[in-house]
Parts: C-alpha cells; sequence; structure tokens
C-alpha cells in the first residue's frame, strides 16, 4: 500500500498529473466531488493536499504560493 501513495504522489507531481487534476477540479463533476468531500475532516484534509499539488501548475510566484500554502494548513 505504500508504494501506491508514493506512485500516486509522484503522478500527481508530474506535469500529466497536474493537467488531469485541474481538468478535474474545473469539470461540474468535480466541483460536485469537492463540495461533497468538504463537508468531512478527512475530505479537507484531501481538497488541500489537492490544491497544494496543483499550484505549481498555475504558474504561481514562491511568494504567492507560500501565502496560499499557509493559509491552507491554517484552515485545513
Amino acid at each position: 500500500m505504500f508504494g501506491m501513495e508514493n506512485m500516486a504522489k509522484q503522478f500527481l507531481s508530474s506535469p500529466e498529473g497536474q493537467k488531469m487534476i485541474m481538468e478535474f477540479i474545473s469539470s461540474p463533476d468535480g466541483v460536485n466531488t469537492i463540495k461533497k468531500m468538504v463537508g468531512t475532516p478527512e475530505g479537507k484534509k484531501a481538497v488541500g493536499t489537492l490544491i497544494k499539488t496543483a499550484l505549481p501548475a498555475l504558474g504561481l510566484s514562491g511568494e504567492e504560493m507560500g501565502m496560499i500554502t499557509g493559509i491552507l494548513d491554517k484552515f485545513l
């Protein structure tokens, strides 16, 4: 199981994985799934992790990414 988690993290941090995440987040199914997930403590943590993983694909500066990550850490 531990190996699968590492493989998933590697994929999600790749350009292909980040593209897949961005497409899912912006789709109607993705929005509905996120709304349902945020209602649980585990879901909040998962959504925070998902957003943090997708941040590099947005082309934000290090400062902007740091601010967003800090906010997520504080509230999730």
